[in-house]
């Protein structure tokens, strides 16, 4: 009985070893989460062409993609929901994958939050330091929930200015962000300056990006992506 075990044991070992060694670890990939940034929202309240997607198709140009997974995130997300939805280990739209399996799969994860809440809030109420105190110290539970799931490469994406909160607000909120980011070591991306160039909005009001837009803060993780070292 013990010998048919431990034949068992090592026909399991080799089968592994195989499967291991024929699957191309040079493939990879992409978890793109967070709010309408992320998923290309419009001033119109349509769905367009984003950073993810900009992202997706030159992983993808020499046959690098794997997977992608993006049926997490959704307008008006916050800190807070993306955790309560990490916690419950929800399924996405299409019924197949859980969350913190795609966390965990991803070699890459790109994380845009910020814009929607804090923007929301600031169209009711006075944005002021309890609610950006409160942001953060959810941002840093955020972070530590989903370093302790995947820690390969995450790529934060900063908020930057609107007509509802200014750059000093804006800096001050990145800053502390960026400081998170060195807490967890992950990467920050710093894209504020996408609102001095009005050719990357389609209404003054609205600081969702167009494509133009979208493909600015694409250039900008490009450059970072392609200092990263190899994934896996």
């Amino acid at each position: 009985m013990k010998y048919k075990i431990l034949i068992i044991l090592i026909l399991g070992t080799i089968i592994t070893s195989i499967i291991y060694f024929n699957v191309d670890h040079s493939k990879q990939n992409i978890l793109a989460l967070g709010d309408g940034l992320s998923y290309g929202m419009t001033a119109y309240h349509v769905e367009g062409y984003d950073f993810n997607d900009y992202l997706v198709e030159y992983i993808n140009k020499d046959g690098k993609l794997n997977k992608y997974y993006r049926f997490f995130n959704e307008t008006d997300e916050t800190v807070e929901s993306l955790i309560t939805k990490i916690n419950s280990n929800i399924l996405n739209l299409d019924k197949h994958t859980r969350i913190k399996h795609a966390i965990k799969d991803a070699d890459l994860i790109t994380i845009a939050l910020g814009m929607d809440e804090l923007n929301n809030y600031a169209l009711k109420n006075n944005l002021g330091s309890t609610k950006i105190n409160g942001f953060l110290k959810k941002y840093d539970e955020l972070l530590k929930l989903i370093t302790s799931l995947n820690h390969k490469k995450i790529l934060i994406i900063s908020m930057y200015p609107s007509q509802l909160i200014s750059m000093t607000k804006v800096q001050k909120i990145n800053n502390k962000i960026q400081e998170l980011c060195q807490k967890y070591k992950v990467v920050f991306i710093d894209i504020s300056k996408i609102s001095n160039n009005k050719e990357y909005f389609a209404l003054e009001k609205s600081y969702y990006p167009n494509y133009k837009g979208q493909k600015y803060i694409f250039d900008i993780i490009k450059k970072y992506y392609d200092g990263l070292p190899t994934i896996l």
